[in-house]
């Protein structure tokens, strides 16, 4: 039986492409503006591949402003705002929201919030809005696209 070079290192390719993608990467990403430098907790909890960024942000006006990681328990409506690399029409993007840590509630899912792309979108963004004050502690945005985790970004209300 006669091996071909071609199919070897064919071969090879796909186990250094699958062994690759198998690790799982925290990363803490750092945002600096012109007054402060700040670090907002990133976990990389799966391939990574289609968003390009993600952060939480306060409300303005219904839509998102000032980056923040960090929440007071009267800032009812949080916004997460994922960019994604490419812009294409009908890609399913789920914003999952949970309570890490907080009023004695650990691990509990709050909402999942769906939206899928139109035409040359690349920055999305899901909010939540609570109907009385945040209790104080640790939560987290799980952030799929079609179907699959690409981020998880952890914020808190203090």
């Amino acid at each position: 039986m006669k091996h071909h070079p071609a199919w070897l290192a064919a071969g090879l390719l796909v186990f250094v492409v699958l062994a690759c993608s198998v690790g799982k990467n925290t990363n803490k990403e750092s945002n600096s503006n012109s007054n402060s430098s700040r670090t907002v907790e990133v976990e990389d909890a799966g391939p990574g591949i289609l968003i390009k960024e993600i952060h939480m942000a306060k409300d303005n006006g219904g839509k998102p402003g000032k980056e923040a990681d960090s929440f007071e328990p009267g800032d009812r409506t949080i916004h997460s705002v994922a960019t994604l690399k490419e812009s294409k029409s009908g890609t399913e993007m789920r914003f999952s929201w949970w309570i890490v840590d907080a009023d004695g509630t650990q691990n509990r899912k709050i909402k999942d919030i769906d939206y899928s792309t139109r035409a040359l979108e690349n920055i999305i963004h899901g909010h939540l809005t609570a109907p009385q004050d945040w209790p104080r502690g640790k939560y987290k945005v799980q952030v799929y696209v079609n179907g699959d985790l690409d981020k998880t970004v952890f914020y808190t209300v203090d």
